[in-house]
């Protein structure tokens, strides 16, 4: 027996997020461009609790409440033959879930996944007219390469800053993935002059737009720069310059209620504790001790993985790494994926066409934005 249209728009308001068959009678145009409107309003609210609750909730809840999203954003426009405005808002959408469920691939240590959803989520933004979404979309995929190769991440980081225009995710370009593929290179220069294009760009934004600490796909908070240029200067040995940033983010966060956040600030403060001129290894164990116990009730790879970065500094530098703490989080960390890895050629080749392509985007309508900016 199948199950109509209208009880799928039911069953993803309340929801139970799956992708059901369309009944066999096709829909007059008019009615299935209501239905479709219906659909549209029960997955958006649906992508704007998850973006929300990203901080708090279990990844793996995270990414199986998006994967039906993505595929019902992507089969309804086809399915209702949509034109026009209606279809670009879907397509918009898709493009907007497809960034949020890259991003969750990637904190979950899936990165061949997250590149390919990065790079599918650019495409669907810039098609949309969304060029601060695409920039985004660029930004993780960026993030992705820079283990590899932190030139090509700077390129992407390039080509992302100049579709991003006037909004948070510039800033976010600068302090977060600039100023990091600058430290991975070891260019401290390159790391202060990222951090000081960035907070030029949050004060030229002014605070209407910063949102709250956390994951955003439109919003970048103070919080979250802080804790990305404290993160870079330490990486390039100016932990004394980075404790500023700390104690901001750190202020900012602690009664936010973002799991996530709190988590990454307590392990920025552990490797700076330990990063610095007279290392304090207590103090460093103290921090990532309070993460984990955090990031318990959450487990994620990109924990397990800082708090054996920060314990591989902690044996340079003090002589003693955190034992206990990689044991406890040694779990966290997946197993290798199939996919190719982002460092080979073949990924290499596709992020180079993303630097180099074409960034112009078209200015996105300020009628198809009305229902997004809450976002």
């Amino acid at each position: 027996m199948s199950i109509g249209v209208d009880r799928r728009a039911v069953l993803l308001t309340t929801g139970v997020l799956a992708v059901v068959p369309m009944s066999p009678e096709s829909p007059t145009p008019a009615a299935g461009h209501e239905t479709a409107s219906s659909l549209h309003d029960a997955c958006l609210g649906a992508l704007r609790a998850a973006v929300a609750n990203y901080e708090t909730v279990d990844l793996a809840t995270t990414a199986s409440t998006l994967e039906p999203l993505e595929e019902t954003s992507r089969t309804i426009p086809q399915q209702y033959r949509l034109r026009g405005r209606a279809a670009i808002d879907w397509m918009w959408l898709h493009a907007a879930v497809t960034t949020a469920a890259a991003a969750a691939s990637y904190d979950r240590g899936r990165h061949g996944e997250a590149a390919a959803r990065a790079d599918r989520a650019a495409s669907l933004a810039r098609a949309a007219g969304d060029g601060p979404l695409a920039a985004r979309a660029l930004a993780l995929r960026a993030r992705v390469v820079r283990p590899h190769s932190p030139a090509v991440a700077l390129q992407i980081a390039g080509s992302a800053a100049r579709i991003a225009g006037r909004s948070p995710t510039r800033a976010l370009i600068s302090g977060k993935v600039a100023a990091s593929a600058c430290a991975a290179a070891g260019d401290a220069a390159g790391v202060r002059d990222a951090v000081a294009r960035a907070w030029a760009t949050m004060a030229d934004l002014g605070e209407d737009v910063h949102g709250r600490p956390g994951f955003s796909l439109d919003t970048y908070s103070p919080a979250d720069l802080a804790l990305a240029c404290a993160e870079a200067l330490t990486t390039v040995g100016a932990a004394d310059e980075a404790a500023p940033y700390l104690d901001r983010a750190a202020s900012l966060i602690a009664r936010s209620g973002q799991t996530g956040m709190i988590v990454s600030v307590r392990m920025a403060q552990s490797r700076a504790a330990i990063a610095r001129d007279f290392p304090d290894r207590d103090e460093a164990v103290e921090h990532a001790s309070d993460a984990v116990a955090l990031a318990a009730r959450r487990p994620a790879e990109w924990v397990a993985r800082l708090v054996r970065d920060v314990s591989d500094l902690a044996e340079i530098r003090t002589g003693h790494g955190f034992d206990d703490l990689v044991a406890a989080t040694a779990g966290w960390i997946a197993l290798p994926a199939a996919a190719p890895s982002p460092g080979d050629d073949a990924c290499r080749d596709a992020a180079l066409t993303h630097a180099g392509g074409s960034t112009a985007v078209p200015s996105p309508r300020a009628e198809m934005m009305s229902g997004r900016k809450d976002l």
